[in-house]
This record gives C-alpha cells, structure tokens and sequence, in this order.
C-alpha cells in the first residue's frame, strides 16, 4: 500500500517530467520548479514528497493539483498534518553551549567525512586523498575560494567556488549553500537584518544548473531539509552525543552532498560569528 509520509511546503502544482532518478530518489522538474519523490531513508524537505510502500525509482508520471498528488495511477491527498515545515524556530538558548557544540560538529566533520570530499578545507591531512594533477587543481581553486570567504570579498569566493566538482549537484554549490544556511542562522541569533547579504550571496551562488539552483533557492529562505534542520537544533539546544549523531546523518547524504554542505555552513559561521 502506498502512503503519504510527508510533503514539504514549498511545492508547486504543476505537470512534472522526470528530471533524473536514483534508488531513493526521483527529481521531477516543471519548468525549473523541482519536485523529489523520495523514501524515508532521505527523508522530509522543503520540495521533498516522501512516499512509504513504494520504489522511489518506479515513478515516472507526477501532477500536482488542487491539494492531491498524482504519482503515476495513485491519487494521494495532502493532509495538513503531514506537511513538513522547513524553518528554524530560535528558541532561548546557551550560546556557550553552542559554541562548544559547534567545536563538536566540525570535529565530526573532520573525522568522518567521506573521501574526496571538501573536508579537506577543514582538515590539511585530507588533501592526499587528491593525487591526480586535475585534483591538485581543483584543490588550488576550492582554497583560493575559500581564503577569499574567509577573508576577503565573500561574493568573490562564492563565484570562484560556483560549480566546482563533478556529479548533479558540484561541490562548490554544496559549499555555497552552507554558506547561505550559516548566514540565514547567524540573522536569528544576532537580531539582524541580513537579508541583503544573503540576497548577493545568493545571486553570485545560482549557475546554469537548474537542480542545484533549486538548493541554493531554499537554502537562501533558510529553508531545510529535515536532516540539517535537526543537525541544527542540536547545535543550538543539545549535546555532544546527539550533535554527533546528526551530524553523521547529514553526512550520509548524497556521495559527499552533505560534508560539502557541512563545511560550507562552518566556513559561514567563522566568517560571521566566530
């Protein structure tokens, strides 16, 4: 039987075309409006459908209208109580502790990261894992971008780091939208306006690839998925144990989607924050 888990707030009706499928996931596109139809293992999102008792990869016909979804011959209606809310909701909260946690996340980063990925930028060590002349580059580029964030003109490092790496979605946009993720989270813990910032930072990030663009659109409204929005709270409100064990959930996202995205979010808050 097929079941309705969840459905993020952030889609859009519309006839979708299959974009690209994988064993957990289907991406449906509408114009460049996504849609992803995806198992419990990937879990809720702002443009995610999560859908029980079905392959992810057999779907191949989707329509959203009038409050139902149609996934292939099934009719599903999206009831209120499965809607997934995206947004971070700042609480009270001990900034020691969360600074402290923080320290806890990028170590986990650091150590448990899959190869290849941009931990490297975290941890030295990590760069003989590139041993080829291309990979020596890509290495130059991504630390060039990054010194540029760090300490320089963000917008700059934001375009030097734009599309680098291989696959659907670059590691350089994973990056970047970490970058957009810190910047939406450090707006809720200082009280400001950072609106403009993140408005630049957003436009130098988008390409020409519509499915990372999509990512970077919902990572500028701070709007996520539920792995890095529990990664998150347990940053702010928990303690070593749990912040561990978010963070290797974010890790197993994607090939190294989720290190990349975690670095990217660290390299925000030492530009911003610490």
């Amino acid at each position: 039987m097929i079941e309705l888990i969840s459905y993020g707030n952030q889609l859009s009706s519309g006839k979708y075309k299959m974009h690209s499928k994988f064993t957990s996931a289907v991406n449906f596109i509408s114009g460049d409006t996504f849609v992803f139809v995806v198992n419990e293992s990937v879990g809720p999102g702002p443009l995610n459908i999560v859908i029980k008792g079905i392959v992810p990869e057999s779907v191949n016909f989707l329509e959203i209208e009038d409050g139902c979804l149609y996934l292939n011959n099934t009719k599903l209606v999206f009831d209120a109580d499965k809607l997934y809310d995206p947004l971070i909701y700042l609480l009270e909260f001990n900034y020691t502790n969360f600074i402290r946690n923080l320290g806890f996340l990028e170590y986990t980063v650091e150590k448990l990261s899959p190869p290849h990925s941009l931990a490297f930028v975290l941890d030295p060590g990590r760069r003989s894992e590139f041993t080829s002349s291309f990979e020596s580059e890509y290495v130059k580029r991504i630390d060039l971008g990054v010194q540029e964030t760090l300490f320089g003109n963000i917008l700059t490092g934001v375009n030097i780091i734009k599309g680098l790496g291989p696959g659907l979605t670059p590691a350089g946009d994973d990056f970047n939208s970490g970058i957009l993720i810190a910047l939406n989270l450090i707006e809720k813990i200082c009280s400001s306006n950072l609106q403009q910032s993140i408005k630049l930072v957003y436009q130098e990030a988008v390409g020409s690839n519509l499915f990372t663009n999509a990512f970077l659109l919902c990572a500028s409204r701070g709007l996520l998925f539920k792995k890095f929005r529990e990664l998150i709270n347990a940053v702010l409100y928990s303690n070593e144990n749990i912040v561990t064990k978010k963070t290797e959930s974010v890790l197993s996202i994607g090939e190294t989607s989720g290190a990349d995205q975690l670095v990217g979010f660290l390299i925000g808050m030492k530009r911003f924050l610490l």
